[in-house]
């Protein structure tokens, strides 16, 4: 812990934040990660206090970062690494997962048991770790819900919790808008190794500090984030049920800036121009794919796996954090704004009455069940903006692309997995 130096990034904070701002409205690239150390006052809201325990913050966006902060954290690993993560198929990552295991290093992956619309995730998940030293665990806190998380820890020291999957599109091939926070010290990696032990073990979860938002049972929590005082920037990949958080969104009206992706359904869509109707401003991004779950304000930033829905917040397992320094929040805010320049208003994003992304055809991107053929797929989505080939374990693959990010992946003719 280094707290005697907590002024001088606070200062530095200060004066750097500006700039950040400045720089993004410019059309700068990615704002670099860089590390806040010891911990910001006590912000009035309670729930928006963070740890004084945690010693170093590192904002990492995404696209820009890649896999190798992931990496690069396992590899320094020397005794143990826990890793739980929704989906696990960038190659990067398993591979370093692999390596440090034959170093002799304890690593456990604890992935969700049944991830929805990915009938063949769980085995090849588990295919790619088959013959190593990795332990592999599968798992769902039920029939009906998901284990959505995602966070990595490392020796119980190090940790990094955020929106990002472990799969090419959230990271090395930058088709995914991600948040995510590295946490270097202090208590929150061993308060997060704490929940993955519970969860390996299928015991009931630990008591956690106010920092660590994790469902079921986030609704409320996350709602204060959106009630701390003054503007609020929120980049989230669904709008769905949710009404604690809804309510939040709804009495923050003008102050409140929504990023959402352009391929929302028809109920999302309603649920954007209700909360339009109150004053929220709302934009659409089309590309890269809007996967981030982001609330940043005056007090503190949220990262996490936490969508806007029932689900998400009443059944799933999911884990986010909220760091107060302002150093990490001026860049979250840097990265947020850069975005909501690319994208649309919501009044001239979708001039169609019906919910979803326009096509250049004027249709909308709908559900499709995987098992469908090229043309079925065509007739429901139209013809994609370019086509290429790939292999996934060896298997080749072709991959349609679309306008708003979203990849048809192939396999002798049957779609396999759609990518938005």
């Amino acid at each position: 812990m280094r707290v005697n130096r907590s002024r001088v990034w606070l200062r530095l904070a200060s004066a750097l934040a500006p700039a950040l701002l400045f720089l993004t409205a410019c059309g700068q690239g990615n704002v670099s990660p860089q590390r806040a150390t010891g911990a910001a006052p006590s912000p009035a809201n309670e729930s928006a206090s963070i740890a004084a325990s945690a010693s170093q913050f590192t904002w990492i966006g995404e696209p820009g970062a890649g896999s190798a902060p992931w990496v690069d954290a396992i590899e320094r690993a020397r005794q143990r690494v826990d890793y739980n993560v929704y989906l696990l198929t960038d190659q990067n990552i398993a591979n370093a997962l692999k390596q440090a295991a034959a170093r002799g290093v304890a690593v456990r992956v604890i992935l969700d048991s049944h991830p929805y619309d990915f009938p063949d995730a769980v085995s090849k998940e588990l295919a790619m770790f088959r013959g190593s030293k990795v332990q592999v665990k599968t798992w769902s806190p039920s029939a009906t819900s998901y284990d959505h998380a995602k966070y990595l820890v490392v020796d119980g020291r190090v940790a990094m919790v955020g929106s990002a999957n472990a799969t090419y599109s959230a990271l090395d091939g930058g088709a995914n808008l991600e948040d995510n926070v590295e946490i270097d010290g202090g208590t929150l990696p061993a308060d997060l190794d704490a929940l993955f032990e519970a969860d390996w073990a299928g015991r009931p979860r630990p008591n956690l500090p106010p920092a660590l938002i994790v469902s079921p049972g986030s609704s409320k929590a996350l709602a204060d984030q959106i009630r701390q005082p003054g503007p609020v920037m929120m980049a989230e990949e669904e709008l769905y049920d949710a009404p604690d958080v809804m309510a939040a969104m709804e009495a923050k009206g003008r102050q409140l800036e929504l990023l959402l992706p352009s391929s929302i359904d028809s109920e999302e869509m309603a649920n954007a121009r209700m909360l339009k109707s109150h004053g929220v401003q709302v934009r659409l991004l089309s590309s890269p794919y809007v996967h981030a779950k982001l609330i940043v304000g005056t007090e503190a930033v949220f990262v996490g796996s936490e969508n806007i829905s029932s689900n998400s917040l009443d059944d799933n397992r999911e884990v986010g954090i909220v760091v107060a320094e302002p150093l990490v929040r001026a860049q979250a805010q840097a990265w947020f704004a850069q975005y909501w320049q690319r994208a649309q208003p919501l009044s001239s994003a979708s001039g169609t009455s019906g919910g979803g992304a326009s096509t250049g055809s004027g249709g909308a991107y709908p559900y499709l069940p995987l098992g469908i053929s090229e043309s079925e797929a065509r007739a429901k989505w139209g013809p994609p903006s370019s086509i290429s080939s790939t292999t996934y374990h060896g298997r080749p693959e072709t991959v349609w692309t679309y306008p708003n990010g979203a990849r048809l992946y192939f396999q002798d003719g049957k779609l396999v997995h759609v990518s938005r």
